[in-house]
């Protein structure tokens, strides 16, 4: 084909196509279930290397280079670690995180005993038990770690392809089925345990998309009643993050009574904004605000002061006179009600006079820099570390043993992460800049290992195909009804924290969603952070132990 003999002519061209193309097809969704970048970057490879692109040029592995494939791998496991330091830790201080902790050990305990029993069962060997594993737990980190010692990768791609899918819809139908079979059920109305509902809330997900937008106050039920009394909060979803009156421009507490005529800014998605503004008064135009003073700035929680206890305890409006307007935990975005519990790596969006913010900063943990600029020379280091860490092997029992190179870049990354300056050098780094490291290394990885896979898939296919497939929803399975059983009768976790600490551990996104919006709560975000953690970790060192085991 003349297309593909273009394509292959070009340094570079095959490898970002699939990208290109695999994230394109990530954005397709059917009910808001989508492949992901993952899933349909390795479809799209699978499918052109079947059609003969390949990974050409000086950048191909068989040029005698290191390969952009190689590269993405290392960016996207050091990434792993440097996401995961901060709730990794804190899983393990807070009496609660470990029962989300246990369920995240459970799901991928049971996946890979699963995954082995099946690979000795049908003799799959040790590469295709690890794509099957990788694929039923949706687990990048466990296939990009598998690869670096499967002895076949097309048997690690294609079982990884087969299985993905089930693995992606196979948890969100049982959120769905299994609450209406009164297993784990959510109660009707969004409530976490009990009968009583709860105001319906409209959390943001993944990016936050919250706005802020001012308010006139006109309402007669808002005038002249305490704010305490009105609840804002939690009757329309919004946080009041500061009033004007006049010229005076101030943070709001619990006591302050709104007069008619005050000018108030309020912070929320468009949905609770527009009951905000039935409740209080009409959305006006209000440049004003934007000089009076008051900043918003990012403070990350690491103060065992802070942590475990609630905004409502802490008294942030009291002590300071600041509000905190949003919480980040993870990749996911709380709203800031009073009975949030703070954790270890929170990062708050506070709003206050800057002296007032720096004191609040203190006493919580400290401002991230208002310069988004990473130190390239520390970040770099860390890689360095961490493959020399992995190159290391000590002999035990006239065996040689060492991390890997996973497991090299992984622990570098906790460490980076976790600690957050060396001396006199900061290891911070943006989250934006983190998210796109992270994903384009773990596609251009995938791309790599993919369009090399492509050619000899049908052989797979042919040979096993079906088994995989179905040994992949049959591990799926079995790993979520197992951890869904120890969480609720043996830990004895609310349905919210059983079914957010199961997607964790299954490192799936579209199951954190699912769960969101069966409990109509941003509760799950809570113990789906701990446990995304953790199987993060686990998750990269089950891939090459099983490719061993399986053998």
């Amino acid at each position: 084909m003349r297309i593909v003999e273009a394509i292959n002519a070009l340094p570079l061209a095959g490898l970002l196509s699939v990208v290109a193309l695999g994230y394109a097809l990530s954005r397709l969704s059917v009910r808001g279930i989508s492949l992901g970048p993952a899933g349909a970057t390795l479809f799209v490879a699978l499918c052109l290397g079947h059609l003969g692109v390949q990974v050409t040029g000086a950048t191909g592995p068989s040029a005698g280079a290191v390969s952009l494939g190689a590269l993405g791998f290392a960016l996207f496991i050091y990434s792993v670690g440097f996401d995961a330091a901060p709730h990794f830790m804190a899983s393990f201080r807070e009496r609660r995180g470990f029962g989300f902790v246990g369920v995240a050990v459970a799901v991928n305990v049971l996946a890979f005993a699963g995954a082995l029993a099946a690979a000795r069962a049908f003799d799959l060997g040790g590469s295709a038990a690890a794509g099957l594993l990788a694929g039923a737990l949706t687990s990048t980190p466990t296939y990009a770690a598998a690869a670096e010692v499967a002895p076949d990768p097309t048997a690690l791609s294609v079982a990884f392809a087969l299985t993905y899918p089930f693995g992606l819809v196979g948890i969100v139908l049982l959120v769905q089925v299994l609450p209406r079979l009164g297993a784990a059920p959510f109660a009707v109305g969004g409530s976490l345990d009990g009968p009583e509902p709860k105001p319906a809330r409209d959390a943001p997900l993944g990016r936050s998309p919250e706005l802020s937008r001012s308010f006139e106050v006109h309402e007669e039920d808002a005038i002249g009643r305490p704010l305490r009394e009105l609840a804002l909060p939690a009757r329309t979803g919004c946080v009041l993050s500061r009033v004007r009156r006049g010229t005076r421009v101030w943070i709001p507490d619990g006591e302050t009574v709104l007069e008619a005529g005050d000018v108030v800014t309020a912070v929320g998605r468009l949905a609770p904004l527009r009951r905000f503004e039935k409740r209080v008064g009409p959305e006006i135009v209000e440049p004003g605000l934007a000089r009076s003073g008051l900043v918003a700035r990012r403070v990350e929680v690491h103060r065992d002061e802070a942590t475990r206890r609630t905004l409502e305890q802490l008294g942030l409006i009291h002590r300071f006179h600041c509000v905190v307007t949003r919480i980040e935990r993870g990749a996911q975005w709380l709203e800031p009600d009073a009975a949030v519990v703070l954790a270890h790596g929170d990062v708050l969006e506070v709003v206050g006079r800057p002296d007032a913010v720096r004191e609040a900063a203190g006493f919580l943990g400290r401002l991230e820099p208002t310069l988004q600029e990473t130190d390239l020379a520390v970040w770099a280091g860390g890689l360095v570390a961490g493959l020399l860490l992995g190159a290391v092997k000590l002999p035990v029992f006239g065996v040689e043993i060492g991390l890997g190179t996973a497991g090299g870049l992984l622990v570098a990354g906790l460490l980076l992460g976790w600690r957050q300056r060396l001396g006199p050098f900061r290891t911070f780094v943006p989250r934006e800049a983190r998210q796109l490291v992270r994903d384009f290394g773990i596609l251009l990885f995938i791309g790599e290992t993919g369009l090399e896979a492509g050619a000899g898939m049908g052989a797979t296919l042919g040979s096993a195909g079906a088994v995989i497939f179905a040994a992949g929803a049959a591990v799926n399975a079995v790993a979520v009804l197992g951890a869904l059983a120890l969480a609720r009768r043996l830990l004895g976790l609310r349905p919210v924290d059983a079914w957010g600490s199961i997607a964790g551990g299954l490192t799936s996104s579209a199951a954190l969603q699912t769960v969101r919006r069966a409990c109509d709560s941003n509760e799950v975000a809570i113990s789906y952070a701990a446990a995304y953690a953790v199987a993060s970790v686990l998750a990269t060192g089950a891939g090459p132990l099983l490719v061993v085991l399986a053998r």
